[in-house]
């Protein structure tokens, strides 16, 4: 054998070598790492320009049986995205809290917005035309070790176009190679961004009708002008105690009072952060 020949099959072993010991890291990356995927994402389905709504959201682990979280060294600094229409953005140092099935490592910290990480998920998941992401990291290592479900709550400030729009949400960690933007992301989940206005005329004195007023068991809410809107509806006695709330999404909604006493009540009605409020009396 020449001296070319030996020279190119030492080369070649020990490439081969080290291609295997790559191999076997990343496959014990893969083996020790955990994965979690979306469990909750509560979204409203509608929101007005200019405003700002919170989103419940919550992961857990996928099910894949591969999966341990009995490993000791499972401190990952977390990734968390949103895909955004152009113009809005996320409230930054959102707290979480991450739940074991020992209590005793159950954790918390911060995640914070971070420039590298948006442009991570950028690279990964291309936004479509009139979309951008936005990315943040964990405020330190967090601790995974007898992972049960991890909680937050994003805050999201909206632009000022109105329109049906949509949001994804992505969850990840920095693994072996430092990208790892998505373990999960969400389907798109619809929402409509409105003009407050007409919200807050529906809600108006004038276009509201609470009838009959002396009630003495019956109460009728009526919206002269429906918009098709959801509007939450809280009952107060006037000591400020909250006596009874609903969802009205009709027109015109009944409800049985007859087991409130008799007095002076204050009907609160409200919609993406705009409310007003309605005396009425009971006399049993």
């Amino acid at each position: 054998m020449d001296q070319k020949s030996t020279i190119f099959n030492y080369f070649y072993k020990k490439s081969s070598l080290v291609k295997g010991l790559l191999f076997v890291f990343v496959l014990s990356a893969i083996i020790f790492s955990g994965c979690y995927e979306w469990r909750t994402i509560n979204q409203p389905e509608a929101a007005a320009i200019n405003s700002y709504f919170d989103v419940y959201l919550s992961a857990q682990d996928d099910g894949n049986p591969d999966n341990d979280w009995t490993n000791e060294d499972l401190h990952d600094i977390g990734l968390f995205g949103v895909l955004l229409p152009n113009g809005w953005t996320v409230g930054d140092s959102i707290p979480f809290t991450i739940v074991c099935t020992d209590p005793a490592y159950d954790n918390q910290g911060i995640l914070i917005y971070d420039l590298a990480r948006t442009a991570t998920l950028q690279d990964s998941i291309p936004a479509p035309p009139g979309y951008h992401w936005w990315g943040a990291n964990t405020d330190g290592e967090a601790s995974m070790i007898f992972f049960d479900s991890l909680y937050f709550s994003p805050r999201i400030f909206t632009g000022s176009a109105t329109g049906d729009f949509f949001l994804r949400y992505a969850i990840g960690d920095v693994d072996y190679w430092d990208r790892n933007p998505a373990d999960d992301i969400s389907d798109p989940i619809p929402i409509t961004l409105y003009d407050p206005v007409g919200v807050k005329e529906m809600l108006s004195d004038a276009n509201v009708s609470i009838y009959p007023n002396p009630s003495s068991g019956q109460l009728n809410i009526k919206f002269n002008n429906y918009k098709q809107e959801v509007v939450e509806m809280e009952i107060f006695d006037v000591s400020g105690k909250l006596i009874r709330n609903s969802i009205l999404t009709e027109s015109l909604n009944n409800f049985d009072i007859e087991s409130l006493q008799s007095g002076v009540y204050i009907i609160k009605l409200s919609n993406s952060g705009i409310s007003s409020t309605h005396k009425f009396l009971i006399n049993n």
